[in-house]
């Protein structure tokens, strides 16, 4: 009878010792890597992203050194950070996805700002081609002093330089017209 009583308290903690978060049957590591820097990310917050509030389109999930609720800190912060998210479209046009990413991206920027970013706007949408398909994963890496580095499907499409893009693309999910306001809230971890 002890043993039994020892496995099931064993078995009891194991949620406590998950090293992943799922959502939509998504697994997000708790902590990662995304360079060679040594620099780990907590997944500071996660979320469903739904169009139409109908379709499940992807998981998204905000890695960042430094953990924060606030919107301001994270950006304001020249940490290494992640944005990624997870495909659950059956099949979708990368060059969709980057479509709407830079219709959000200049809801939350101003003229001046876009006017200034144009050529790193460019330079990161015709980073997406082909396309995407359930399961593919997107990772937007924030890299101080470099830049932010796209990865679409394991591939390594290159970096965009410059902290004020990654923070202009950033604030697509966490600006002040995010994609979704209870997106938003979860990926700060709320």
């Amino acid at each position: 009878m002890r043993t039994l009583s020892t496995f099931l308290f064993i078995l009891a903690l194991f949620p406590l010792t998950s090293q992943a978060r799922s959502i939509s049957d998504v697994k997000l590591e708790e902590i990662i890597k995304v360079d060679n820097s040594g620099a780990e990310l907590t997944l500071n917050g996660a979320s469903l992203r739904k169009t139409y509030m109908v379709i499940s389109t992807y998981v998204g999930g905000l890695y960042l050194e430094t953990p924060s609720h606030d919107e301001n800190k994270i950006l304001e912060s020249d940490e290494h950070r992640r944005m990624l998210f997870h495909v659950l479209l059956r099949k979708v046009t990368a060059r969709k996805i980057a479509q709407a990413l830079k219709d959000a991206l200049v809801l939350n920027i101003s003229v001046e700002e876009q006017k200034i970013l144009e050529p790193n706007i460019n330079q990161f949408l015709a980073m997406f081609d082909g396309k995407l398909k359930r399961g593919d994963e997107v990772n937007l890496d924030y890299i101080p002093g470099e830049g932010t580095r796209v990865i679409i499907g394991g591939d390594n499409k290159g970096t965009v330089p410059g902290k004020q893009f990654a923070d202009a693309l950033l604030s697509v999910w966490i600006g002040e017209n995010p994609a979704g306001s209870g997106f938003k809230q979860d990926i700060l971890g709320y």
